[in-house]
C-alpha cells in the first residue's frame, strides 16, 4: 500500500466518522426539540386544568350562598291589601264600598250583584 492509499482511507474513515457524528447530534437536537414541544403541551394542559378548578370552585362557594325563599302570591297580595289604605280619590258606589269593608274585616261578604258601571268611575 501506498501513502496515497493510506491517506484516502484515512479521509474516508473520517468522513464516515464525521457523518455518524452529526447524523446523532440532529438525533439528540430533534428529540431535545421533540421534549421542549412535549413540556410545553404539558404545561398549557396543567394550566387548563388550574383554571377549570378555580372556576369549579368559586361556581360552587356562589352555590352554597344561594337562599331560596318562598313567598306565594296570595300572601303577597294579602299583605299589600292589608297595608295599604283605599284612595280617599276614589270614587266607588256605596255598595261596592260595602263589599270592600266587609272584605277587610274578614266578615261574610253579601251575595248581592254589583250593578254595572258606577257613575263617575270611567273619568
Amino acid at each position: 500500500m501506498t501513502i496515497d492509499r493510506i491517506r484516502l482511507a484515512a479521509y474516508v474513515l473520517i468522513a464516515c466518522l464525521a457523518a455518524a457524528a452529526g447524523w446523532s447530534v440532529r438525533g439528540w437536537k430533534e428529540g431535545s426539540e421533540e421534549a421542549i414541544r412535549l413540556q410545553a403541551q404539558l404545561d398549557q394542559q396543567a394550566l387548563a386544568r388550574s383554571v377549570v378548578a378555580q372556576v369549579a370552585a368559586s361556581t360552587n362557594q356562589a352555590i352554597a350562598e344561594i337562599r331560596v325563599t318562598n313567598t306565594t302570591i296570595y300572601q303577597k297580595t294579602r299583605q299589600e291589601v292589608i297595608r295599604e289604605p283605599m284612595d280617599p280619590a276614589c270614587r266607588l258606589p256605596a255598595g261596592w264600598m260595602h263589599n270592600i269593608n266587609a272584605a277587610r274585616a274578614g266578615g261574610p261578604v253579601p251575595a248581592a250583584t254589583v250593578p254595572g258601571s258606577p257613575a263617575g268611575a270611567d273619568r
